[in-house]
């Protein structure tokens, strides 16, 4: 899953750069939204951002019913891959910074125990109900976070604070930091290749 104002062509090359016969790479575009953080500019989101940093609330900083709508998009396309005889436990999420957000987002409230869950850039969203939101199914599915250090769109302690969060509360949770901005390195893609061996092999 991709991150704000970006497809799903960003990530085009990951098969190439994660060599994984018989592995099957789904690349979903996000919902075209209004996002205030833009100043209301219409662009590919899985929910609106209406500021950075700490706020009144969490629920006020990221849209909960623009994040569940996109949930439910991604869970119809992991549902059509079960049906199409792929156990949900050959299954991973894997997103960056928005993308990131909902592949913890999806992964920890799925009905039905996956593989996996990779965060690259990306942070928690809706710490205050996310232990009474998530299904029991996913309560100890291994979890990847990768980040920045020089992140200056995502700060490095966002990740930290969901690596920690998500350990404290039971999750089997790997957390890496590389010397990057908010981007992905081959460093990181090589991490990300060894953690799907990991989970799948």
């Amino acid at each position: 899953m991709h991150g704000l104002g970006a497809s799903a062509n960003d990530f085009a090359d990951m098969p190439r750069l994660i060599s994984r016969p018989g592995t099957r790479w789904i690349f979903p575009n996000a919902p075209m939204r209004r996002v205030t953080l833009n100043n209301g500019l219409r662009m590919p989101s899985w929910f609106d951002i209406r500021f950075l940093g700490a706020g009144a609330g969490e629920s006020e900083r990221e849209c909960p019913v623009e994040a569940q709508e996109s949930a439910e998009l991604i869970a119809s396309l992991m549902e059509e891959e079960h049906a199409r005889g792929i156990p949900y436990n050959r299954i991973a999420l894997i997103g960056f910074s928005q993308g990131g957000a909902m592949s913890l987002y999806l992964g920890c409230r799925f009905p039905e125990r996956i593989a996996g869950m990779v965060c690259l850039s990306g942070y928690l969203i809706f710490h205050k109900v996310h232990m009474e939101a998530c299904h029991d199914s996913n309560r100890t599915t291994p979890v990847l976070i990768c980040h920045g250090s020089r992140d200056d769109m995502v700060p490095l302690s966002s990740a930290q604070r969901t690596a920690e969060f998500l350990s404290d509360n039971g999750w089997s949770v790997d957390f890496e930091n590389y010397p990057m901005f908010h981007e992905v390195c081959m460093e990181e893609i090589r991490r990300v290749e060894a953690f799907f061996s990991e989970i799948f092999d």
